[in-house]
């Protein structure tokens, strides 16, 4: 009691309530890191009990933390386990979750919105209550399932590149829902305009932020790689993280998007590494009091009065979570195995949950009852994430053991169909028009992104004072000046336009009724038509979007005017600018992808090591003058396939020899350097260094032979080194006699004739083979004459 007393009085001692209460939590946080790191638990739960313990609603002292001082501070948890994620995500990566993550999102977001109504008529609540269990029930949570994926190694696997494709995807799910559930609160129904309004601007700020920071990082990266110190680069880091999170939240948009972008824009290798490791201290500070905070938020008393419920809600939101997204990411391609995995790491409501209950409450939409079943499913939910993780294998082998035969049959057909249609797919014309369709798309965001840009600028900059133009012209200049920076991007959409014609029309007129018309003049009329009618969609499309931007009806159509006399006159300049631009992006991104995979074979050759470490030594081995393979070519000795070394270099006589060939002979006193594991180079020691047979040391005295270079021989009209006579047999040519001509010592370079005479020197079973094997190519090149 004492201890108690005391503590309250200690937290109105300081003159900094947030700082206090920071403390405190802080010294909670700290302690389960500490015991939960003894027990091998995931900090996560460790900091969650922490901050249950502490929170002002067990009832077991007074309260010591004001929540609502460290709920803000903890988002910032959220900020920078986003930014990690955008910097470890690029376009490559989102290209390839992206069909997959959309399924699975979209399946996972119907079926929660679904449980969500019906379970708030089970519990007695409003029809709102259920919209919005519904929607806090979609979004799972990004710091858990990062947190342990991180933890556990997962991240950068397939599987953790889906699941983490899903959880960005249901970011920008939540703020739509934010937005859709923030009007039906205030006004008690759905805006649709609005909701769309706000996906719009969503995808034109991504995009525009991405384009901009990544051409704009660029000098950025190369001033801190080579002038950069670790403060300067964690202050840079923190500025831009909070720069792109400030710009997000001007615009109404959540502060994990700007750090999600943030760290987009940087590349994630090389100082990329740095800046992971230099900040990761302040990663692991905000995640902990998140954490905290969330276990504060618990009522035991609201949490026991709604047990059945919040379990029996919980059991459905993992099961319900598991199986949509399972089955999303398998109809979408991915094999059954690496779908369950992902599901299994999603199978929970996080921080985003708390945040749409807090716009129920504000505005009075929703009853009490919600807010602490919201907190209870998403304790239950966040505590048993890590144990389905850690038994992900078990836990998916008894699914499938269950699961029927028929159902076991038609996964394994579906999956054999998805990859003969991938191999079909990947030669049609459906995938040749895949990237002219994503650069119109995205030149569309870019062109409107400028043109919403210089709205922006006109309505909150005022005209500099020495500029003597009124406010209105200079509107007018700066939309003239959007223009000009739009005309590249406008260009070259019509240019894929053009590319989509000439590749549907193709596959049209390919049939057998049409070919008539596939040449000529009908076809460019043909063409000519389809791409008029396709500019006109896509200008109609663009001017519905940002005519409400433009300042008046007159400047309006000048721009319209200006465009098309100025896209006319430049076509050739406009078109080589936005080469220039396009391969300066491009490049970017060639240079992030390469970084990207010399990284993961750095990371994978440093996992072989660590998992299993190769003792591969490199070592001198002296010849002894006694060992029977002095003289021999190293073919002959077969060194590597007796001991599995492999000679990398020989020293003889102080010069090192590298260009090490299987002709090459071995001397006495040569040094071999043996490459091989310690075991492989003793033994090749003991080979190396046998001593020779009685047999061996009888020497075979040099002979001389003489032959004869008969017609149609092989060796007709080639040096003597092209005859590889010496290298190949040991065989050398002492003498030629050539119409009298004697010829002693004959050099390397000179040519051999049909009838000359050649005295040969060496062993006399080497000089059996040259005589046997110049008569057998004799005899195979006279064999077609003869026939």
């Amino acid at each position: 009691m004492y201890l108690t007393s005391l503590l309250p009085i200690a937290a109105s001692a300081h003159s900094s309530p947030i700082l206090a209460d920071l403390a405190w939590i802080m010294l909670a946080a700290s302690v389960a890191a500490l015991i939960s790191s003894r027990i091998k638990l995931p900090s996560l739960l460790g900091y969650l009990f922490a901050g249950f313990f502490l929170g002002p609603n067990l009832g077991l002292w007074p309260p010591i933390v004001t929540l609502s001082n460290v709920q803000d501070l903890s988002e910032l948890g959220v900020v920078f386990l986003m930014f990690y994620i955008g910097l470890e995500f690029n376009l490559e990566k989102v290209r390839k979750v992206f069909a997959p993550a959309s399924a699975a999102l979209v399946l996972q977001t119907l079926l929660m919105v679904f449980i969500g109504l019906q379970a708030s008529k089970w519990l007695g609540l409003s029809t709102m209550d259920g919209w919005f269990l519904g929607g806090l029930l979609s979004i799972s949570s990004s710091m858990v399932s990062v947190k342990l994926m991180r933890e556990n190694g997962s991240f950068n696997r397939q599987h953790g590149q889906q699941a983490v494709g899903i959880l960005v995807f249901e970011d920008i799910l939540a703020i739509l829902l934010l937005v859709l559930l923030n009007g039906m609160a205030t006004s008690g129904s759905f805006d649709y305009a609005k909701l769309g309004q706000t996906a719009f601007f969503i995808g034109l700020f991504i995009v525009a932020v991405f384009l901009i920071g990544t051409l704009g990082s660029k000098r950025l990266v190369r001033v801190l790689e080579t002038r950069g110190t670790a403060e300067m680069i964690t202050m840079a880091t923190l500025g831009l993280i909070f720069g792109v999170s400030l710009i997000a939240e001007q615009f109404q948009f959540s502060w994990a998007l700007g750090g999600f972008l943030a760290g987009a824009i940087l590349p994630s290798a090389g100082l990329g590494h740095r800046i992971e490791s230099l900040t990761e201290p302040l990663r692991d500070l905000f995640c902990a009091l998140f954490f905290v905070t969330v276990g504060m938020l618990l009522e035991p008393a609201a949490l026991w009065a709604n047990a059945p419920a919040i379990l029996i809600l919980s059991a459905v939101v993992i099961i319900g979570k598991f199986g949509a997204c399972w089955l999303g990411l398998f109809v979408a391609g991915q094999h059954a195995g690496v779908a369950g995995r992902a599901a299994l790491i999603k199978s929970q409501i996080g921080e985003f949950s708390f945040v749409i209950t807090a716009i129920g409450a504000k505005y009075g939409a929703t009853s009490p009852e919600l807010q602490s079943i919201a907190s209870g499913v998403a304790f239950v939910t966040i505590l048993l994430t890590p144990v389905l993780i850690k038994g992900e294998g078990p836990i998916l082998k008894t699914i499938e053991r269950a699961a029927p035969k028929a159902l076991k049959e038609f996964t394994q057909l579906y999956a054999q169909w998805q990859d003969n249609l991938e191999l079909s797919f990947n030669r049609s014309v459906l995938n040749l028009a895949r990237g002219p369709l994503l650069r119109i798309v995205l030149y569309f965001l870019v062109i409107n992104a400028i043109i919403i840009g210089a709205a922006i600028v006109s309505t909150h900059v005022a005209k500099p004072e020495f500029i003597p133009i009124s406010q209105e012209h200079f509107s007018q200049v700066l939309f003239l000046t959007s223009l000009i920076f739009s005309l590249p991007f406008f260009v070259d959409t019509v240019r894929n336009f053009n590319v989509l014609v000439l590749l549907f029309s193709d596959a049209a007129l390919s049939k057998k009724l049409f070919q008539q018309f596939s040449k000529g003049a009908f076809r460019n009329v043909f063409n000519g038509l389809i791409l008029l009618i396709l500019l006109f969609v896509y200008g109609t499309v663009f001017l519905i979007v940002a005519a409400p931007f433009f300042p008046t009806g007159a400047i309006f159509f000048a721009f319209i005017g200006v465009a098309l006399i100025l896209g006319f006159t430049f076509w050739k300049r406009l078109v080589h600018m936005h080469n220039n631009w396009e391969m300066a992006f491009v490049e970017s991104m060639e240079n992030e992808s390469r970084s990207q995979i010399e990284k993961r074979i750095e990371d994978n050759l440093a996992n072989l090591q660590k998992k299993d470490p190769w003792q591969v030594l490199v070592e001198a081995v002296d010849i002894h003058k006694t060992s029977r393979w002095t003289g021999k070519e190293i073919r002959e000795i077969d060194l590597r396939r007796q001991t599995g070394t492999t000679i990398a270099g020989i020293e003889r006589g102080g010069f090192d020899l590298t260009d090490i060939q299987p002709y090459s002979r071995i001397f006495p006193h040569d040094k071999l350097f043996l490459l091989g594991e310690p075991e492989q180079i003793a033994a090749a020691r003991t080979y190396l260094n046998q001593a020779k047979s009685s047999e061996e040391t009888i020497s075979s005295p040099f002979r001389f032979s003489k032959e004869v270079i008969p017609p149609m021989s092989p060796w007709n009209n080639l040096s003597i080194k092209d005859t590889r006579l010496r290298s190949d047999h040991g065989v050398t040519i002492v003498g030629i006699q050539r119409s009298g001509q004697r010829i002693v010592s004959p050099s390397p370079d000179e040519v051999l004739h049909e009838g000359d005479l050649l005295l040969l020197m060496a062993c006399e079973d080497r000089l059996a083979k040259v005589s046997k094997l110049l008569a057998t190519e004799t005899t195979v090149q006279e064999s077609p004459a003869t026939v």
